[in-house]
């Protein structure tokens, strides 16, 4: 009777959360308690599930729980069991078939916590803590709770020690330097190998998930100075130049894991263990660690392709997802008609701000636009914010400080600003950029309402010295490179050089100061954040607004210096990491077609370094 209540009440009658029917069924299961089997509490495990030790020959299948409140199925695998904290209640399992009912007293209030099991030394504590894993490892795939709680377990658990066979007298060597979960379900694996001798026969992968063999032929191999360095006296012989490995393995990791482990087997069946540091990091932490993991001079495109992008791409895309939204400060009344709204990322360098404010209070058409500070660097909130209320003071101008939770670089900071804008026209701005004179932003806007082709216009940017830095984008491939890099026509000569100096389309325009229709902006989704850091995004914006039929132009009668790349420069995870590479491949791969097309135009070929037009 009572597994054919619980059972319509969880079927046809739809009817499980029904408290006083739960009662119900508990109260008919009380009757049974003569014939109940005993289950008993083991541990913890998180704020809302406890471990049980079922009775023995408990069969696996679906049970019925009778729970205070509500009625559930409960799949079960063995004899130990994950189930909701009934908080202080006895509650029941059914099993299934005709097999007598398992009573689950009120648990004690103090009972171990399953990662206080995994630092005891006890080997009952140990045992213990294997069997609530395995369960957790279980049902993790498919219960997202728990996949959560496996790692946050692994978290808090103690790691084990680093371990490499790199002793100069061994006859061979290898480490695993690097594992890291893309937390999509693959991992990605930098290591290194040392095997004059021919002594290693195989190589499994090993993590709480299981094993994986990995063939020899499918290690990334990329080379490694330093150990060639290391290993020259080493008496059976030293490393091959390319001793280094990398590997993107896309489906090894269901759940993310704390620490994984290399066996090699050795020609005589011997075992040796190699375990890497704990790798369990947020996907900011692993992606910039993936991107770090290779020099750029070593990373072939193979290695880009094959280990480097798949993990990157996860990693960043998550990043992505967990934006937070940002905070705002306004300075002053908004502008009632803005004729543009100029977005300025701010990411750590702060040394131009005064001089570019000053710059823009001196100048009557900035006076009419939204000046609008997007601080990618959240840790100088109270720096800037200060530093921008005192500007404000000096200058009169009104100005809004948008405040990123996090650092998710330029194209999320653009979004961020563009979504506080309300003119029809967004100029994008670096914090380095400074006008050589006023009036510069007027023959911007003029050649955006002059041709309404016009989706895009950039000025002459100048370096330091006052020679050409910008005189628009064009797109080239540098010798025996397979991507298109991008590059700027007339970079180096002198500010008045007569081809500089005349307005035309081009490919594309720089980031550094781009002058786009609101509207465009609209129509192709902004900027793109796909890219890492900051780089390639405002080429990749240029050619959508040519895929979505607008034209770029070149207006060099706006003329700004740039002190280049001042921000990016100082970015860990950007400086001497893969990102310009993963960024450049990134953006060959979307618009390789587009980019040859538009190279092959005669007009765009003018300007062009001798053998550029060959590709």
């Amino acid at each position: 009777l009572l597994r054919f209540v619980a059972g319509r009440a969880l079927g046809s009658f739809r009817a499980a959360e029904d408290a006083a029917l739960a009662a119900t069924c508990r109260g008919i299961a009380a009757l049974l308690r003569p014939l109940a089997l005993p289950a008993r509490p083991l541990a913890r495990c998180g704020g809302d599930l406890l471990a049980w030790a079922l009775p023995a020959g408990t069969l696996p299948g679906p049970h019925l729980l009778l729970g205070p409140g509500r009625l559930q199925r409960v799949a079960m695998a063995g004899e130990t069991a994950l189930l909701p904290d009934p908080g202080g209640a006895e509650t029941w399992l059914l099993p299934p078939g005709a097999e007598d009912p398992i009573l689950l007293p009120a648990p004690p209030r103090r009972l171990p916590v399953l990662s206080a099991l995994a630092r005891d030394k006890a080997p009952a504590a140990r045992a213990l803590h294997r069997r609530v894993q395995a369960e957790l490892l279980r049902r993790a795939g498919e219960e997202p709770a728990l996949a959560r709680l496996l790692r946050d377990q692994q978290l808090l658990a103690p790691t084990a020690r680093v371990r490499q066979h790199a002793a100069p007298g061994l006859p061979f060597g290898a480490g695993l330097d690097l594992a890291v979960p893309d937390h999509a379900g693959g991992v990605f694996l930098r290591g290194w190998l040392r095997d004059p001798l021919g002594l290693v026969a195989g190589l499994t992968l090993c993590s709480p998930f299981g094993e994986r063999r990995l063939p020899r032929d499918a290690l990334l191999r990329f080379p490694r100075p330093d150990l060639v360095k290391e290993f020259a006296g080493a008496p059976h012989g030293g490393p091959e130049a390319m001793a280094g490995f990398a590997l993107h393995l896309p489906d090894a990791a269901p759940s993310p894991a704390a620490q994984w482990r290399l066996r090699l087997t050795l020609t005589t069946g011997e075992p040796v263990m190699l375990v890497a540091p704990p790798g369990l990091l947020h996907p900011q932490a692993a992606r910039e660690a993936v991107l770090a993991a290779i020099a750029p001079p070593h990373a072939s495109a193979e290695i880009m392709a094959g280990a480097i992008a798949p993990a990157v791409a996860r990693l960043h895309a998550l990043v992505m997802a967990g934006r937070g939204a940002p905070e705002v400060v306004r300075l002053g009344p908004p502008l009632r008609d803005p004729a543009c709204a100029v977005i300025v990322p701010l990411y750590r360098n702060l040394r131009f701000l005064r001089h570019q404010l000053g710059a823009f209070a001196r100048d009557r058409l900035l006076r009419r636009c939204e000046i609008i500070y997007v601080l990618d660097s959240p840790e100088q909130r109270d720096e800037v914010e200060h530093a921008l209320r005192g500007l404000h003071r000096l200058f009169d101008l009104p100005l809004t400080l948008v405040v990123q939770p996090r650092n998710h670089g330029y194209g999320a900071a653009c979004h961020a600003g563009a979504e506080q804008a309300r003119a029809p026209v967004l100029l994008l701005l670096n914090s380095d950029v400074i006008p050589a004179a006023d009036g510069w932003l007027a023959p911007m806007l003029a050649a955006l309402r002059r041709n309404p082709r016009l989706a895009a216009v950039g000025p002459k940017l100048l370096f330091e010295d006052g020679s050409l830095q910008h005189a628009g984008l064009y797109f080239l491939r540098l010798g025996g490179e397979a991507d298109w890099f991008n590059d700027h026509y007339w970079k180096g000569h002198p500010r008045a050089w007569p081809a500089a100096n005349r307005a035309r389309p081009v490919p594309g325009v720089t980031g550094a100061a781009l002058c786009l229709r609101r509207a465009a902006w609209d129509a192709v989704g902004g900027i793109s954040t796909d890219y890492v850091i900051g780089d390639y995004e405002d080429s990749d914006l240029c050619l959508r607004l040519r895929a979505a039929g607008g034209e770029i132009g070149y207006v060099p009668a706006a003329e700004l210096y740039h002190f280049e790349r001042q921000s990016i420069r100082g970015h860990e995870g950007y400086a001497k990491s893969l990102a310009a590479t993963y960024n450049r491949g990134l953006h060959h791969r979307r618009w390789a077609a587009d980019i040859a097309a538009l190279m092959a135009r005669p007009a765009f070929r003018i300007g062009l370094p001798p053998g550029a037009e060959r590709g």
